[in-house]
């Protein structure tokens, strides 16, 4: 049975879950991740929801379930840090070609010029991808601050969290908030996110393992060592609360009566914004074909934008299909793979996805 077009809307949960079921257990059973959680969707109509194999394996064995807690790692840099610059831009207090160091003074000494906002949204600020996690708390955020561009701005592309980090300290600059509270006011409360916060959090059942000691524990390095929420990584939250979020950039910028951002703000954080030549980025989406991301499903839409985390996360929003996909694995959990397994496990979600469509 097709899945595409408007047969999608027709399929009943019995219909499609024995099929994704198979498919997320093949998965498994290859040893790309102890467990997952599926969710995919359309606003008001088609959904699909189900937990399988195991939150945990070490120190003992803990199901999965369909409210388990995940930490979403660069999920981060879309569902808060892209949409809370978004806001900002509504209101004013941000204009994505300024300079960054408009907002942020010390970047300033950057060369051979600062990057613009939308350079960092778009990772071609001229900023490596190099890690600052031999820091902790504020002497790390000054390093970040003080460390120059390798390129010139605007003409090469790397992904770099420390573009993200900088968002963030952007956004806490004008809106005059620390960077959780902003994102919990103005995205996760309105949304009834009720389960997405910041880490680290305490260990309890429902939050998923990764390659930590402690459950709840921030993967990432630099998230961890900032000693307090920063832009590229860090948050935790659920497959229901990332539904609620990805119908609201369906409904582009409006969940129901709930207005999160401006029809014309979503479509400037959505649309491709790099230049000719460059990989084709929105303000932290990623808009590049499947053969360009190993783990976005191929039979998405052009118009599909998306992100995936460091632990083993995709979230893909298909406008044209009116769709959402989330695929939530715990892929570092007990330990982090080798680079050839960590490719293989991307492609393992977009497997699943490409399943759900069609």
């Amino acid at each position: 049975m097709n899945l595409t077009g408007d047969s999608m809307n027709k399929l009943s949960f019995e219909e499609i879950s024995p099929r994704v079921e198979q498919a997320v257990r093949r998965e498994i059973d290859a040893g790309y991740f102890p467990g997952a959680v599926i969710m995919a969707g359309r606003p008001r109509e088609f959904q699909f929801h189900e937990a399988f194999g195991a939150a945990r394996v070490q120190p003992h064995n803990v199901p999965m379930r369909r409210d388990a807690v995940f930490d979403i790692a660069s999920v981060t840099k879309v569902v808060a840090t892209a949409t809370a610059v978004g806001i900002c831009v509504d209101r004013g207090l941000i204009d994505l070609d300024a300079p960054a160091c408009r907002y942020l003074p010390r970047l300033a000494a950057a060369k051979p010029q600062p990057p613009t906002v939308r350079q960092l949204g778009t990772h071609i600020s001229g900023f490596n991808n190099s890690k600052f996690d031999h820091l902790e708390g504020d002497a790390m955020i000054e390093a970040m601050l003080a460390a120059p561009v390798q390129w010139e701005p605007g003409t090469h592309y790397e992904y770099s969290c420390l573009n993200f980090i900088l968002l963030g300290l952007i956004v806490e600059e004008v809106s005059r908030q620390p960077f959780d509270l902003f994102c919990e006011e103005h995205i996760f409360r309105p949304l009834g996110m009720s389960d997405t916060h910041f880490g680290p959090l305490e260990d309890s059942p429902r939050i998923v393992g990764t390659e930590q000691p402690i459950a709840g524990e921030i993967s990432d390095g630099q998230a961890r060592a900032a000693r307090r929420p920063v832009g590229n990584a860090g948050l935790f939250s659920t497959a229901t609360d990332l539904a609620r979020f990805c119908e609201m950039m369906l409904g582009r910028g409006s969940l129901g009566q709930i207005k999160v951002l401006s029809k014309t703000v979503h479509e400037e954080l959505t649309r491709p914004s790099t230049p000719r030549g460059l990989p084709l980025r929105g303000i932290g989406w990623d808009c590049q074909p499947a053969d360009d991301v190993s783990h976005r499903p191929r039979l998405l839409s052009e118009a599909a934008y998306g992100h995936g985390g460091w632990t083993g996360q995709s979230l893909w929003i298909d406008t044209e299909r009116d769709l959402y996909i989330i695929i939530l694995t715990n892929r570092t959990h007990p330990t982090i793979f080798q680079e050839q397994m960590d490719t293989e496990t991307r492609r393992a979600r977009a497997r699943i996805a490409d399943t759900i469509i069609g």
